[in-house]
């Protein structure tokens, strides 16, 4: 990027409910003219029908239904995004690349708010909280022989997937005087962790926090083989992406008992039908895409996101994907 083009810059942010203060609006259009679209899911056809002429581009998940080769390939003008995810699997990185488009993402800005809504789910969980409320507001329950829950201090937790979300995970589980395993493939040294093979993760756990990125490798890590080799009355939580944990098996792993309880979050900014069955099984907990969602979480998001648009600009790009 060359410098003195920096104040003649075409920058759109799309996403839902777009959360910018005017200090962070100041910013962006220090560095060139702002286009703000409030959307959700748009097609790429929408996308280069409304911001084709776009350089840089600040986008969510929640915005745009998916950064697709036919999307980049439309915005002839495009030098640059900045998502407003960690997560990139919702954009087609080959295409970027083979294009010269530079991505940036946002790594470790929700990274706390990610953790803390798993340690959410476990203790929900574990003490059955959601499940009894579900059943007092609806049933009138209130026997509380029905509702006999776990502790979970003095346990063991396996983590899988060591980044920035996983040894959050791992430092609020020393809280609790847990023994910590972790599987990752880095296989990098972290204190406090016990860094095992999967299948031992699984076989020793009292409760299991999925925390890797989507990617074809990842997608159905947790299947039936995995939950076969989990202990019995397992607390199992997903607060990644819903690919990661195969629905079926997981299902199955419930109804045997080799499964307590699953935390999950869906996909973002789409509606769970109604007739799905982790509606219907009452020791699901379920958020739609949730866990990144806090004002401190947003605020460093969109700082980051922010920071990394003027870094590219500078010519020294950082948290570059490709």
């Amino acid at each position: 990027m060359i410098k003195d083009e920096a104040f003649n810059m075409k920058i759109y942010l799309i996403t839902s409910n777009p959360i910018i203060s005017g200090a962070m609006e100041g910013e962006l259009k220090s560095l060139g003219e702002l286009i703000v679209i409030n959307a959700q899911k748009m097609t790429a056809d929408e996308v280069i029908s409304r911001a084709g002429d776009a350089e840089i581009l600040i986008a969510g998940s929640s915005g745009i239904e998916k950064i697709s080769r036919e999307l980049l390939s439309g915005m002839k003008h495009l030098k640059m995004i900045a998502t407003l995810t960690v997560g990139v699997a919702w954009v087609d990185i080959e295409a970027a690349k083979e294009l010269g488009i530079t991505i940036c993402n946002i790594k470790g800005a929700n990274a706390e708010s990610v953790a803390e809504h798993a340690w959410g789910l476990i203790l929900d969980i574990a003490k059955r909280i959601t499940e009894f409320d579900r059943d007092v507001r609806n049933k009138g329950a209130f026997k509380f022989a029905d509702y006999v829950g776990k502790e979970v201090y003095g346990k063991t937790i396996g983590i899988i997937g060591l980044g920035d979300i996983g040894t959050k995970v791992a430092r609020i589980a020393s809280g609790f005087d847990m023994r910590i395993l972790g599987y990752n493939r880095s296989q990098k040294t972290i204190e406090g962790i016990k860094q095992v093979d999967l299948e031992t993760l699984l076989k020793e756990s009292d409760v299991i926090v999925t925390t890797v990125p989507l990617t074809e490798e990842t997608t159905d890590m947790i299947s039936e083989k995995e939950v076969t080799l989990m202990k019995d009355g397992v607390i199992l939580i997903n607060p990644a992406m819903e690919p990661i944990t195969n629905k079926e098996a997981v299902l199955k792993g419930l109804e045997s008992g080799k499964i307590f309880g699953f935390g999950i979050e869906t996909e973002i900014m789409k509606p769970v039908p109604t007739d799905s069955p982790y509606l219907k099984h009452h020791r699901i907990v379920v958020t739609p895409h949730n866990a990144f969602n806090t004002e401190d979480a947003n605020t460093k998001s969109y700082t980051l996101a922010i920071a990394n648009v003027k870094a590219f600009i500078n010519g020294a790009p950082q948290n570059v994907v490709v």
